[in-house]
């Protein structure tokens, strides 16, 4: 048997039905300040587009979060309800990553202000550009906001699952440059900028017992089909639970493969790092973190905690705000074949109901 409120599903529904990449949340944010606005909240949105809302309450104020973007294509779509799961329609990533995470806030909200249920002051952010690096959360101003704890809605693992600890996340581009000329001519004054991309021997793949790994997703370069391409531009990343000196390493290692390849082969290279995130680790003894495990204790189930190297506003959060990850269970993100169970949506909506009342009782 698959429960579910209407309302929640509707909004789900109402999400996906508009477009929404990074940088592009213009309608998503324009449907949640006319939900919010219904709801008697008071909303304003920051210099980097995150939507920020608040709700008055009694005691000690906690945060609720979700993103607002979604990876392209992140078409508007009418999602496919089969056997209480929602499924993309097949032209495009469902967009339940975040839509799930912005509905179940929503439908919190809702039953709060309906049912006047009593509840903490909360602050609820609706970020911008997660998918593209945490943009959002990094740049909003958690200091001029009296929270220090919350929760982010977003995937991960099954609904409800907390995430233990997030990896630290090192985007880098490479370019290589040689020089082009055509194959049918004399080819001893050419560099070959692929080959110098082949020749570098940078560490790949897992890493250390797979507590690091690299990748490289995007690879660009050359002219013409019949030209020696003198430039490649790669773009990679590196994701670690290690400390900083381990990932500098790896910065170090990624960096003198590239540059001694270009040496080699007469050519030349630039390698650029950005830190989208430093990592973090939750407390198992953070007081929200107890509530949420009192809450489930409640119904006869259990916390359950794991490590991920998938990204979330939570290390743009932390560690000025203790805001930890709860998975909504979508499936298959960021694919055409994305999906998402409804009632463990709803079942997340009751225990962070639970959790926000003894947060509440507790002061």
């Amino acid at each position: 048997m698959y429960v579910y409120s209407d309302q929640l599903y509707n909004t789900l529904v109402d999400l996906v039905h508009l477009p929404s990449t990074p940088g592009h949340e213009e309608y998503v944010r324009h449907y949640l300040e006319q939900q919010l606005t219904v709801l008697g909240l008071t909303t304003r949105i920051d210099e980097v587009g995150n939507l920020i809302a608040t709700l008055p309450g009694e005691g000690k104020p906690l945060l609720l979060n979700a993103h607002m973007d979604r990876v392209p294509p992140g078409l508007g779509h009418q999602p496919v309800l089969r056997d209480g799961i929602l499924y993309s329609d097949g032209t495009t990533n469902l967009g339940a990553d975040d839509a799930a995470g912005i509905a179940v806030i929503l439908e919190i909200l809702r039953r709060l202000v309906e049912q006047r249920q009593e509840h903490p002051p909360l602050l609820i952010v609706f970020t911008v550009q997660e998918e593209a690096g945490l943009c959002g959360a990094t740049a909003f101003n958690s200091a001029a906001w009296p929270v220090s704890d919350g929760i982010v809605f977003d995937n991960a693992f099954d609904a409800g699952v907390v995430v233990s600890q997030g990896a630290a996340y090192e985007a880098f581009d490479v370019k290589i440059t040689g020089r082009t000329g055509h194959p049918g001519k004399d080819l001893s004054q050419t560099v070959d900028a692929l080959t110098i991309f082949r020749a570098a021997a940078y560490p790949y793949g897992s890493q250390n017992n797979d507590q690091t790994r690299i990748t490289i997703g995007r690879i660009s370069g050359g002219t013409a089909r019949n030209a020696v391409p003198d430039t490649v531009l790669l773009e990679g990343e590196l994701r670690s639970f290690e400390p900083l000196e381990g990932r500098q390493r790896y910065q170090q290692a990624i960096r003198t493969a590239f540059e001694e390849a270009a040496q080699r082969s007469g050519g030349q290279v630039e390698v650029l790092f950005k830190t989208h995130s430093q990592g973090y680790t939750v407390d198992e003894n953070e007081p929200l973190l107890q509530l949420y495990r009192e809450a489930l204790a409640q119904r006869g189930a259990s916390l359950q905690m794991q490590p991920t190297f998938i990204g979330s506003d939570a290390s743009g959060f932390r560690p000025a705000i203790r805001a930890f990850t709860i998975s909504t269970g979508v499936m298959n993100e960021h694919t055409v074949k994305e999906y998402v169970p409804l009632a463990p949506l709803e079942q997340l909506v009751t225990d962070t109901l639970l959790t926000l009342s003894l947060w509440h009782k507790r002061g």
